[in-house]
């Protein structure tokens, strides 16, 4: 499989063999991430637009590391951060 792919991987972008059921889950799985980032980040601009934030800041700021990433897309009970003040 992976001298199959080789020629189209000029840029040694990784590569993942797996079986049938997986990838195809592997492709929904990642497109409804995309879906769910992009929703989220317009939120977030409508709601810095509205409190005066600067949403470029806010999203360079709050942008996942790539240890982040990899913890915090593992299956895991669910966490709370710091808390909002309460009004």
């Amino acid at each position: 499989m992976r001298a199959l792919y080789a020629p189209f991987q000029r840029n040694h972008e990784r590569l993942l063999v797996m079986d049938v059921r997986s990838a195809e889950l592997t492709k929904y799985a990642a497109n409804a991430m995309l879906a769910t980032r992009i929703s989220f980040m317009n939120e977030l601009a409508n709601l810095a637009e509205s409190l005066g934030a600067d949403i470029e800041e806010v999203r360079k700021a709050s942008a996942p590391t790539r240890a982040s990433a990899i913890t915090f897309s593992t299956p895991a009970r669910a966490t709370a951060g710091p808390a909002f003040q309460r009004t």
